[in-house]
This record gives structure tokens, sequence and C-alpha cells, in this order.
């Protein structure tokens, strides 16, 4: 629980609230001191703030003939030159006839079904993407699935709310398990697959769509993570193909979370770009080049052993250790408790990176602990980690074949883990470059995405031609 909200406790659902005899004290988190109930100006507030505003770079509306590209002298790419590039980056086959921007944006959505939020874009009337908000007026949904006994399902803040009653009905990280076999789910009378779970998450963000703008979406473009294989990008397709849209493709998300920043470059000259994408189960770095309209993955690489879970890690382990010096035993030896305290751990995660403090309540068997965590402890608790992600990021900038951080023009964060001050400062401080801005880390992929889908989109459209004109020839 983060400090001034409500406490129920794992196991309910928030309808009765029973008074509480008297209040713990609050213990501090790797021994460290309190905040001051007024705390001075932090520095690296500065440093969280993150434009949410889509990477657009003019009010003029996007011409049907191109795609802006560009900042105070907008030009326009033409874009059957940038589908060509983009598709075969992606190994698809482009024609040079010029497709009808319209014609393919009708439609059209890119998805990001991210581990822990899942978002969805789509053109607007003027051709300008925007990130569609869920029912809740939310530009991302948690993408958590929770099955009632009846076997009605749950699907977003929700299912969040409720996991912890029923940790045996609630899927917090379903691609993760995408292309697993052995997995099966028994639900009511059924037996489902991850994709079928999956599946419930992009209809949920199709139907949101739908309501927001009238407007059922036909086809989708996703994008996959680095460690994607063959078969989880095949799981991937047909779980949103099940949820009732066309998928034109499925790109890479390193290439996709690059799309945003090409659109805003000036001009045509060859550029690289540094991607680190700190997602909930995994980081995955990438360097890639923006010539020409064409990008190109130098190199990519993901840690699935590095993912924001490991920071969740760090305040769900103090939490339980605190817990455990109090009442005796440890809160994660019952399954809700343990999954209880996780989320709590992920929300405590998120409130770090906006405030200087923030107090959990660890809750087991009606007994509980409160534990105040400020940033500049847990930010030492987690350096470790924030080495290893520098580390890692440096080794697949030498597996690219770049010898310096000075060759790169650009550095992208995405992921949600990339709003953790100390992570952006040692990104900032490794590669001497600013993040691009104008770039929101859980919007980025799904806008990329979005962008690419255009071009698959024609692809897909020119495929069924192009072999009536082969036969022809036989």
């Amino acid at each position: 629980m983060i400090d001034g909200e409500e406490d129920t406790g794992p196991g309910d659902t928030g309808d009765e609230h029973p008074a509480t005899p008297s209040q713990p004290p609050i213990i501090n988190a790797f021994g460290s001191s309190p905040v001051p109930t007024t705390p001075a100006p932090d520095p690296d507030f500065g440093d969280v703030e993150i434009d949410d505003a889509p990477a657009t770079v003019d009010d003029d509306d996007t011409p049907p003939s191109g795609i802006y590209v560009g900042g105070e002298e907008v030009q326009v790419i033409d874009a059957t030159a940038l589908g060509k590039a983009l598709a075969q980056a992606n190994g698809l086959t482009q024609e040079l006839g010029g497709p009808r921007i319209e014609d393919l944006r009708a439609g059209l959505v890119g998805i990001d079904l991210g581990a822990s939020v899942a978002a969805i874009a789509r053109f607007n009337q003027d051709g300008k993407h925007e990130v569609v908000p869920n029912a809740e007026d939310e530009l991302g949904t948690p993408a958590q699935v929770f099955y009632d006994e009846d076997g009605e399902q749950l699907i977003g803040k929700e299912a969040r709310r409720l996991a912890p009653s029923a940790p045996d009905r609630v899927f917090l990280d379903v691609k993760s398990l995408l292309g697993e076999s052995q997995f099966k789910a028994a639900v009511g009378e059924s037996e489902l697959r991850a994709e079928d779970i999956l599946a419930a998450i992009a209809k949920r963000l199709l139907d949101d769509v739908t309501e927001r703008t009238g407007v059922r979406p036909t086809h989708a473009a996703l994008a996959a993570p680095v460690w994607f294989l063959p078969p989880q990008r095949e799981a991937l397709r047909r779980a949103v193909e099940k949820a009732g849209v066309e998928v034109v493709g499925v790109t890479d998300e390193p290439l996709a979370a690059t799309v945003p920043y090409s659109l805003q470059l000036r001009d045509l000259n060859p550029r690289k770009a540094a991607v680190f994408d700190l997602g909930h189960s995994g980081l995955g770095c990438a360097i890639v080049q923006c010539a020409k309209g064409d990008i190109q993955i130098l190199a990519a690489e993901a840690r699935r052993d590095l993912g924001a879970t490991r920071w969740d890690g760090v305040i769900a382990e103090e939490g339980a250790r605190h817990f455990f010096a109090q009442h005796g035993f440890d809160p994660r030896d019952d399954k809700g408790a343990a999954l209880d305290l996780m989320l709590r751990a992920e929300e405590a995660k998120k409130s770090l990176s906006q405030r200087p403090s923030v107090t959990v309540v660890v809750s087991a068997r009606g007994k509980s602990v409160k534990i105040n965590f400020t940033r500049p402890a847990y930010e030492q608790a987690t350096v470790a980690l924030t080495e290893e992600s520098r580390r890692f990021f440096n080794h697949v900038r030498e597996k690219a074949g770049v010898a310096s951080w000075e060759e790169v023009d650009a550095v992208i964060l995405t992921g949600g883990g990339a709003r953790i001050p100390a992570i952006r400062r040692m990104v900032v401080k490794e590669t001497g470059r600013e993040p691009v801005k104008g770039i929101n880390p859980d919007e980025g992929v799904a806008i990329g995405a979005l962008y690419w889908g255009l071009f698959a989109r024609f692809n897909k459209d020119r495929e069924p031609k192009l072999s009536s004109k082969a036969h022809r020839k036989k």
C-alpha cells in the first residue's frame, strides 16, 4: 500500500473495512533515516518528468502523399520510399507503386501487449497518431486477467485489485508464457492456453477503441521483444487474431521504438540510435541505424533476468525481512500475501520515481508492518542492478561494432522501468546524451508499431496481386 491509500489487505475485496485497534510504527527500509515531513526540492524531479505528448513535430495535417519528418523545417518523405526501407528491414518485399495512405490508415492500430501494461494506438481523422485511452481514461491498461469462480473474466485494474484474493485465478505476465506448449490453465469448464488469455487483453483494447471512437479496428500491427523466438511471435499473432482483427505483421520492439524518433528527424543523414528498453520481464538493448528512411537493427540482445521486476523484488525482500522480524514468519508463505506484496512493491517503485519517499504496508494473516522507503536508500540498494544494466548496454554497443558512445546520435528510453531516475541518470552519464524527448516510454512501441503497420499492410495487400502477376507470366 502507498502511504495515504486505504489498506484492505490480501484477500479483502474492499467491501468491508474493520477498524484497526492501533497503528503499527513505521520502520525505515535499508536502515535509512526518514525524510522530513516537508522535503526539500529533489534535484531528480527534473529527471523524472517525461513529455507525454505524442511524437508529432508539426501542427499541420499529415498529407496523403507521405509522412512528416522533421522539426521547424518540415519535410515529407515519400511513403513508398520509407515503406520499402522499413519493409526490407523486416524481410518483406516492396514495389515502387505508392500506396494510398488514407486507405492504409483506415482501421489500423498498433498494439503493444507489454508484460505489465498494454497500449493501443491509432490514426485519428486528421491522420495524426494517438494512444487511445481505455474505459478508465488511462492510456495504459494493466495486462492482468482475473477469472471469478464462474469463469467470468476481469481485465486491467480490477483484475489487479482482486488478484491477492484468489492468486490461483489471476494471470499477471501472460506474454512470457507464449509459445510454452505445456502451459494450460483450467478456468471453469475450459482449459486455456497463454494465447487465449492474451487474446482477452487484446480484445479489451480493441473494445476500448470501438467504444471511444465508434469504429472497430480491422487491422493490427504488433511488436515483439528481442527475446521472442518464431514460435512465440506466431503465438502473439494468433492471440491478437483471436481478438477479431487481421494482423498485418509483427516487428521487433527496438525497431518500433525507433520509428517515432525517425519521424522527428529534419533530414535523411545516417544516424545511429541506442534503444534501452527496461520492461517488466526483461531488459532489451539495441543499436539501430536510421538512414534515408531505412531503420536497421545493427545489434539487439535481451536479459530476461534483468527486468523491472528485479527492482520490485528489492522492495518486496526488504518488506518481507522487516515483517519476519516483527511477527516471526515470512508473509510470502501465503500465496495471496506474497502476490499482494509483489504488487505493492511494484507500485512503490513507481511512486519512488515521482516522490522522495513512500510508505508500504506488508500484510499477512491479520498482521501488518509499515515500512518507509526513501529514494536515496532505494537507489543505494539497487546500485548493483543499475551497474549490471550499464554493463549490458555497453555489451550490446560493442556487439554492434560501435567503438564508443560518441558514435551514437540518439538514445531512446522505453519500457516502464526506464522511468526509474537512477536508470535515466546512468544512461545519460554513460552515453553523454539526454534521451530523445517527446517519446513516452509506455507508448513509443505502440506508436512505432502503428507507423510500421502502414508499410506491412501495404505489402500484405500487394502480395495477392504479385502472386497473380507471377501466375499470368507462367
